[in-house]
Formats: C-alpha cells, sequence, structure tokens
C-alpha cells in the first residue's frame, strides 16, 4: 500500500544509520605507549639516506644504507661516487670497521674506544632507537616533547645527547622519522632517510 510505503522506508533508513552509528571508529592516535612499544618489536628494518657528521675535528657527509637484524647493524657510508666508501659492522658487543683496504676491530664495551680510533662521538648502540624515533632503552631519557601528534617525538634528549625529529612520513604501518639532528657539544649528525623498507609481518 502506498500509504505504509514512507513509513518503512523511514524504518530502514533509521536503521541503516543506527548500525552505522554503531560501528567502531577508526583510532585517530595509538597512544605513545602503544606507538614506542610497536616501534620496538620492530627490529628488522633496512634505511637509505643521507649522513652528515660534523665534529671539531672532522667533517664527512656521503650516502647511507643501513640493515638492522635484531642487534646486529651493517651500515655501509660512501662519499659522492662511492668514494671513501666505509663498512661498519656490530653485532651489539664489538664493531668492525673496513675502509680503504684496512680493517679495524673495536670493544663496544669501552664507550671511548669508537671515538680514540675514528674521532667519532656517536652512541651507535642507541642509533637504530633514535632513528626509528624512540629512546634508547638503556639511557634514561632526560626529556622528550611532542608535537600535535602524542605519538611523534619532536625532541629527545639522552646521555645529553639532543635529538630533534624534522619529520615523519608513513611507510607501511608505521611513520617513521624521515629528517633528524643529532647533537652533543661539538658533534652534530645530519640523517636524510628517503626509504624504509620493513618486513611484511612487523
Amino acid at each position: 500500500m502506498p500509504g505504509t510505503s514512507l513509513p518503512l522506508a523511514a524504518m530502514l533508513l533509521a536503521l541503516l544509520l543506527s548500525a552505522c552509528a554503531g560501528q567502531p571508529r577508526p583510532v585517530a592516535e595509538a597512544s605513545w605507549e602503544e606507538h614506542q612499544a610497536r616501534l620496538q618489536a620492530l627490529t628488522h628494518w633496512d634505511a637509505t639516506g643521507k649522513l652528515a657528521l660534523r665534529t671539531s675535528e672532522l667533517s664527512e657527509s656521503g650516502s647511507l644504507e643501513w640493515r638492522q637484524q635484531g642487534s646486529s647493524s651493517t651500515l655501509q657510508l660512501s662519499g659522492p661516487l662511492g668514494v671513501n666508501a666505509t663498512t661498519v659492522y656490530s653485532d651489539g658487543a664489538s664493531l668492525v670497521i673496513r675502509q680503504g683496504g684496512e680493517t679495524h676491530t673495536l670493544d663496544l664495551s669501552d664507550p671511548l674506544e669508537l671515538e680514540r680510533r675514528t674521532g667519532w662521538d656517536l652512541p651507535l648502540q642507541a642509533l637504530p632507537h633514535w632513528l626509528k624515533g624512540i629512546p634508547a632503552p638503556d639511557l634514561a631519557v632526560q626529556r622528550m616533547e611532542f608535537g600535535q601528534d602524542p605519538t611523534l617525538l619532536q625532541t629527545l634528549q639522552q646521555d645529553n645527547w639532543e635529538i630533534r625529529y624534522a619529520q615523519y612520513a608513513p611507510f607501511d604501518l608505521f611513520r617513521l622519522p624521515t629528517r633528524l639532528t643529532i647533537q652533543r657539544a661539538t658533534t652534530t649528525v645530519r640523517v636524510i632517510i628517503r626509504n624504509w623498507e620493513l618486513p611484511s609481518n612487523p
């Protein structure tokens, strides 16, 4: 009957709207703790880009390829056209540096040996965490500052190192840093990451 079509249509529309309203909405932002835990669990990744290191005694820059496999790190650093190519490998306990046909092995239990042997005043064991945008778990957090997104660090301070995050970008299920600066005293490291390659099931 024509007289019943309007109430029936209104009823169907009301049911449809109530069903839509009852569906859970997408979560806009995870909490910082959830975000940090997910990134801590991300232990296998590749990052490529550029790195510039400046200290009171040296200034170097070049392309960067970083492969992280659990506690093992492999870095490929090279200048234009592959000049001064350097490979750095660490298993978490020792560090092997290959450059220009020479190989040096360093004991990471001595925090000053890296600087004595290479002139690099860098906390290499903390870098994989800082690159991902989270604090290194073995260092006390002195300061953390966030922007509009409460899950993305803008500034982090640990062991008197200040890490400033200028830019993030989405990669798979994560938002990861693409521009950051790491600084302490006369040492400044600027990193630009063009691409993150992540496992299919992080």
